[in-house]
């Protein structure tokens, strides 16, 4: 463990090290889960690029994501002025992924695989990381992960 750092509990991944400045706040919640709003993002290298999102607040509570353009390159962004707001991104422009902002997209298990919904991304703003659930209208799709490791596009 590393000067600054604490130790926080995850049922799924045991004890995290982390650092307070590396917390994620999330101002409104997940939807379902509105009283989730610190979250500690976790990368396991050898599990790259998943990125585990860790409650704070509650130990049995941990999302599994990807970067949107894991799943999807052709993933668009589009933020209404309610999640730029909530993001206080300073531009009146939508953000530069990659730059700006990073877009994961949780991992749901369903139908024997796992599926993902590139319309309800987690926007996390890399300049003072508060997060929103973005949940736009229908542009980029939901998507499933088949056998041979491709993620598909389904209806």
């Amino acid at each position: 463990m590393t000067t600054g750092s604490a130790v926080l509990t995850s049922r799924y991944l045991g004890q995290i090290a982390w650092k307070a400045e590396s917390e994620l706040f999330l101002p409104l919640g997940l939807p379902g889960f509105e009283a989730e709003r610190r979250m500690a993002p976790v990368e396991i290298p050898a599990q790259r690029p998943l990125v585990f999102l860790q409650s704070m607040d509650h130990p049995e509570v941990c999302f599994v994501a990807l970067p949107a353009g894991t799943i999807s390159p052709d993933f668009c962004l589009r933020l209404t002025q309610d999640d730029k707001a909530a993001l206080l991104l300073e531009d009146a422009h939508d953000p530069v992924i990659g730059v700006g902002v990073l877009c994961l997209v949780l991992l749901l298990p369903g139908e024997g695989s796992l599926q993902a919904n590139l319309d309800a991304p987690i926007v996390i703003n890399l300049r003072n990381l508060r997060c929103v659930q973005s949940v736009m209208e229908p542009l980029n799709g939901y998507f499933r992960l088949h056998e041979d490791g491709q993620w598909r596009r389904i209806c």
